[in-house]
């Protein structure tokens, strides 16, 4: 069995989801855009945007994923619509639970100091640090959401313990301690 990590990087317009399998390579990234909602747009549009985006970022998930893993909510974020952004989130999230998939939440703050080393990286940062990471493997194309995505799901395969190619000093660190985590004596457990 190849079991794999799952980041999702959830927004309304642009999404991004990544899966790092158990050797630490990227098994792929997705991307998931559309046009931002208006303003003031019906009720009804907002929840089909809500059910169409929890619907992609579940699915991109295997019966191999055994953990995935979202960046939390940025709740200082002035920009977009944070309501409607909290109501895909949790969608996405019970559904996951729902299937019984490990979720692990990690800050958006933590997450950027993970892969960066600062925790107000931009995301062109983001993406170099990404396509740096694993070179020459045509990560230096993807959108940002999919790097921000590929970054949670290394975060949580090192949260696992498993072989790759981490940010030397970084790996198991502390601070990683502080996103929310599942029970990982449970899912190491359910792969043996």
């Amino acid at each position: 069995m190849t079991t794999n990590v799952l980041g999702l990087d959830l927004g309304l317009a642009h999404a991004g989801a990544a899966r790092i399998d158990h050797d630490g390579t990227v098994a792929g990234t997705w991307r998931h855009d559309t046009d931002p909602l208006p303003d003031h747009a019906a009720v009804v549009d907002v929840a089909a945007r809500i059910r169409t985006v929890a619907r992609w970022a579940v699915a991109r998930g295997t019966t191999d994923t055994i953990l995935v893993v979202v960046e939390g909510p940025a709740h200082a974020a002035a920009h977009g619509q944070p309501h409607e952004r909290a109501g895909a989130w949790w969608r996405t999230v019970d559904a996951l639970c729902r299937l019984n998939l490990p979720v692990g939440v990690i800050p958006p703050a933590t997450l950027k100091k993970y892969l960066t080393g600062h925790g107000r990286s931009d995301k062109t940062a983001m993406r170099r640090a990404v396509a740096d990471l694993f070179p020459g493997r045509g990560l230096d194309r993807i959108s940002a959401d999919e790097a921000d995505a590929v970054a949670l799901a290394l975060c949580g395969a090192d949260w696992l313990g498993w072989p790759g190619p981490y940010l030397e000093g970084r790996r198991g660190v502390s601070w990683l301690r502080a996103a929310q985590w599942p029970d990982r004596s449970t899912i190491l457990e359910s792969t043996r």
